[in-house]
């Protein structure tokens, strides 16, 4: 005890004070302290703008963006086009295998569009390089069907020498040499071949086909096959082997292939066994996806429904004013939606994308084009000629090269195979196919439920008595319960809610003016249409259990974005008579 105060002296008391942890702080991760391959991998994901710009921020970063050709691989040149600046970034990729840079190289030398020269020799010297190019983005081009063909087509230059006379001219004595992927370019060749009138160039391109088919690419068997199919029609023998070999086609996932395969499963009277057929045809409506349009709009923050609307019912209007077939439509909206769903587009160029991919579409499949001055003309000329040749490549590269996909089309031209239909019906049809186009809604249902839908609505429009038999039910695997969603909400958009207005108030109706045409039977003018609750009444669908159809909704805050001239017959006519006088050439 000491001063009054009691000490202890136990153990406890008398231990020595615990000594301070010191809290060390963590250690900083920095972008170099990352893994090699997760540095790479950061690189790789980066546009090639940002890619230089790390370059420059170390030496380590220097040295796997140049020792590493991943990197330029797949570098992104998203809006950016080939010039003199950028122009050794551009070729650096290509070398590497850079699909984009390949494509927007190959079409900035062919139209002279960025990269410019003297005009001594200038369509020789861009006509090689752009060849060198395209045969790059070929050997590149393995999910999609050869396509370089499509941008060197006829019509060529009649005056003077000519860029793609001398890309095509390249690209053929390329094909004397062994190269990987010749089948490809023999393939491209025989296409342009194919569109000219002399027979002799007709026969030549025969022979590239022959040449292609034996290199192994499936594209130019399939031509070949369709080529001889008239004549082996007639002997049920050479018949039955040229089916054979369409399927064998179908089966290695040939588009084209299933489609006329599912066509000629319509002609059991010809071959084999009705069972086995009605199962291949059923596989290619049943591997139909429907194509999720509503996510366009999580992409383009300033779209919604009637501005995708507005644009998709201008282009029905080229189309109609051009005559191009429905497939050619249809191709081209799905190469809208595609596009829109991968990339964002200000609003005052979703009209140069819908116009591009027309152009890009009509070469595609159709003999007349819509030429790149044609489309410029066609937008009252908003862009100029070198924002849509850029256009074109950037839709290209995006969409990896694949133009030709599965469309309602398609499907419901194997249902008109499988089933007599009297033309009103058929035409019912394709108009109900058209209108689908619209409506960003539907594509909760895949192209191949559409198809069925449509045929359906529109057999129960004309009172039919077996609206969907069995032939039917075996060919597409759907039955009419599977289908009575669809085709009420086909009804409704179609045929209830009542079509958007543009930013003048004038109502959007130009699948309706297209069908009002004796090549349509006036179809689209039809006065009385079922009534929602007879239909409702007829699928055995009580009104409590389906939403009531609802008008759209207002149009009042739409922006001019794209001044459609639907609501102006007489300048639409007009405009058409003018067009026709046209005579621009690439």
């Amino acid at each position: 005890m000491k001063g009054g105060v009691l000490h202890c002296r136990c153990s406890k008391c008398f231990a020595a004070p615990p000594k301070r942890r010191v809290k060390r702080r963590p250690r900083l991760l920095t972008l170099l302290g990352l893994p090699e391959d997760v540095l790479l991998y950061i690189l790789e994901c980066l546009p090639v703008v940002d890619i230089q710009s790390m370059r420059d921020v170390h030496p380590h970063l220097r040295s796997l963006v140049d020792t590493h050709c991943s990197v330029w691989a797949r570098a992104c040149f998203q809006d950016i086009w080939p010039s003199s600046e950028n122009l050794h970034l551009f070729e650096r990729a290509a070398e590497c295998g850079n699909f984009e840079a390949c494509v927007k190289l190959g079409i900035a030398y062919l139209y002279n569009e960025g990269l410019s020269m003297s005009d001594d020799g200038r369509a020789e010297v861009n006509g090689l390089k752009a060849s060198r190019f395209f045969s790059l983005t070929e050997r590149l081009n393995s999910g999609a069907g050869p396509f370089v063909w499509l941008f060197i087509r006829p019509p060529w230059s009649t005056s003077g020498s000519c860029c793609k006379a001398v890309v095509f001219d390249s690209l053929k004595e390329e094909c004397q040499d062994i190269k990987p992927l010749r089948g490809s370019l023999q393939y491209c060749l025989a296409k342009v071949l194919s569109l000219f009138e002399d027979e002799e160039k007709k026969m030549e391109a025969l022979g590239f086909l022959e040449a292609s088919a034996s290199h192994g690419c499936l594209h130019s068997s399939f031509l070949l096959w369709e080529s001889k199919q008239k004549s082996a029609l007639s002997d049920p023998g050479r018949y039955l082997q040229s089916l054979r070999q369409l399927r064998d086609y179908a089966a290695r996932g040939c588009w084209d292939a299933q489609i006329s395969l599912a066509k000629s499963c319509g002609q059991k009277s010809q071959f084999g066994q009705e069972r086995t057929t009605s199962d291949l045809v059923s596989q290619v409506f049943q591997s139909s996806l429907p194509i999720n349009k509503a996510s366009i709009f999580t992409k383009q923050k300033g779209m919604n429904d009637t501005m995708r609307y507005i644009l998709i019912d201008w282009l029905v209007e080229v189309a109609t004013m051009k005559d191009f077939s429905s497939l050619c439509l249809h191709m081209t909206v799905g190469l809208v939606d595609r596009y829109l769903k991968l990339r964002t587009v200000p609003r005052a160029r979703l009209q140069l994308v819908g116009i591009a991919c027309m152009v890009i579409c009509t070469r595609f499949i159709s003999k007349e084009i819509l030429t790149i001055r044609e489309a410029v003309w066609l937008t009252d000329n908003t862009y100029k000629y070198e924002d849509l040749v850029r256009m074109m490549g950037e839709i290209i590269s995006a969409l990896e090269g694949k133009i030709r996909m599965p469309t309602v089309i398609d499907y419901k031209d194997v249902l008109s195979h499988h089933i007599s239909l009297d033309r009103g019906t058929l035409h019912l049809c394709s108009y109900i196919s058209e209108l689908s186009l619209l409506f960003t809604e539907l594509s909760v249902y895949s192209p191949a439920q559409l198809a069925a839908g449509a045929l359906l609505l529109a057999r129960i429009l004309h009172k039919q008595a077996l609206p969907w038999p069995a032939p039917l039910v075996e060919c597409t695997g759907f039955t009419l319960e599977h289908l009575t969603p669809c085709v009420l909400l086909l009804h409704k958009k179609c045929f209830h809610d009542d079509a958007p207005k543009d930013y003048r108030q004038v109502s959007l109706t130009a699948v309706k003016q297209r069908f009002q045409n004796d090549l349509y039977g006036n179809i689209s003018e039809e006065k009385q249409v079922m009534d929602y609750s007879q239909l409702c009444a007829l699928l055995g669908v009580s009104l409590q259990d389906v939403e009531s159809p609802a008008s759209s909704p207002s149009c009042a805050d739409i922006h001019p974005f794209l001044c459609s001239p639907a609501g102006n017959k007489t300048k639409r006519d007009a405009e058409k008579m003018a067009y026709k006088k046209i005579g621009a050439v690439l």
